[in-house]
């Protein structure tokens, strides 16, 4: 890694849609503190550069993504782009020297994903991928209860994740396995590093609106809007996930854990997690475990690179299940295709990065919720 931690990274940004202000959100937690710099946002339209320089006057705004790899100052480029362009940027970034973070999904495959994943290695570059459901404090909160056995043998789970659908970009509902790498790889992602690498995949896909209407005019849907996948696990466990491009509202847990000895539900959805109910056989109640930071924000890939660069430091990642959970999408479309179980041939290592102290140990009162924990 590059950078020291006095020296603040430079982060550009490559795309300015609707994800970016998350990002900038992000990036203006760092910058006071001396973390990171802002450094070029590329927009492609000449009214995105407009509109974004009257909401965020002074910004370096400029129209071609090779002005931002081009820039010597950068040390870290953001890719927030459609998918069907993430590799090449990613490629590009990695070939200009840069350290990547790049929106879901990395890469159109399992095999492209994991060559970049391989080029980032061999050019000693940090590449983070979205989403970032692991790094939220709740989720690792979770994963260690699961882990510490106080669920028993966890044997099945189910997880949900769904929206209505864009009305503003049409390869929400046109790019190859669009609802599964939007939606359901937040799901696969937690159920995977919560229970262990995916072994098979059954999976069914069905079209719900055929004919979208997306900037004024109609958008055939060439990809299916609603997915049920059922997973096996390498430890045994099975899970469900259901992902949609047609769901408007819902109330249930993201995730519940179902173990031989307790349930456990993650509150909110795994990128938004609002806490933890835990149900126990052995005092046969639930309890509830409140969000460990309520100012958590699913962009928080950002700042898990910008520390991990200017302290030379390995971040809180694990690349394999990234490329994991791309053969995984593979073998859901190939399994809704043939109505068969697909093989997952990949795996990745135990995430035992996951793991945080035990509720309360060195807990104290929060005076501002607006502040991360380390800023108390």
């Amino acid at each position: 890694m590059t950078g020291a931690e006095s020296t603040p990274v430079n982060v550009g940004f490559i795309g300015a849609g609707n994800v970016l202000p998350a990002y900038l959100q992000m990036l203006d937690r760092l910058v006071p503190r001396g973390l990171a710099v802002e450094g070029p946002i590329c927009a492609r339209r000449p009214d995105t550069r407009e509109a974004l320089l009257g909401r965020r006057p002074g910004a370096r705004v400029v129209a071609k993504a090779e002005e931002v790899l081009a820039d010597p100052a950068v040390d870290l480029v953001v890719i927030l782009t459609p998918p069907s362009s993430h590799a090449e940027l990613v490629a590009g970034a990695l070939a200009a020297g840069k350290h990547v973070l790049c929106e879901k999904p990395l890469a159109d495959g399992a095999a492209a994903a994991r060559e970049l994943v391989e080029r980032a290695g061999e050019e000693s570059r940090l590449l983070i991928c979205a989403p970032f459901v692991h790094l939220s404090p709740t989720f690792r909160r979770l994963w260690t209860l699961v882990h510490e056995g106080v669920l028993g043998r966890v044997h099945a789970a189910r997880a949900h994740y769904g929206n209505p659908g864009s009305t503003w970009a049409a390869w929400y509902h046109q790019d190859s396995a669009a609802t599964l790498g939007d939606v359901g790889v937040y799901n696969l992602k937690s159920l995977a590093a919560l229970l262990g690498p995916v072994t098979e995949v059954l999976a069914a896909s069905a079209t719900a609106v055929p004919v979208r209407e997306i900037g004024g005019a109609a958008v055939e849907a060439s990809d299916p809007d609603t997915w049920q996948l059922v997973l096996r696990h390498e430890g045994g466990a099975l899970s469900s996930v259901l992902a949609s491009h047609v769901t408007w509202r819902y109330r249930r847990p993201g995730l519940e854990l179902y173990g031989t000895e307790g349930t456990a539900n993650l509150l909110g959805d795994d990128w938004d997690p609002h806490g933890i109910e835990l149900y126990r056989e052995s005092t046969g109640s639930w309890e509830l475990f409140e969000p460990e930071d309520t100012t958590w924000l699913w962009a928080d890939g950002l700042r898990e690179a910008v520390v991990a660069i200017g302290a030379g430091a390995t971040p809180l990642d694990e690349p394999a299940l990234d490329v994991h959970l791309h053969e995984v999408i593979e073998a859901a479309a190939r399994a809704a295709s043939t109505g068969r179980a697909i093989e997952v041939e990949s795996r990745f290592p135990a995430f035992e990065a996951l793991r945080v102290a035990p509720a309360g140990d060195g807990a104290g009162h929060v005076h501002d919720r607006t502040r991360p924990a380390d800023e108390q």
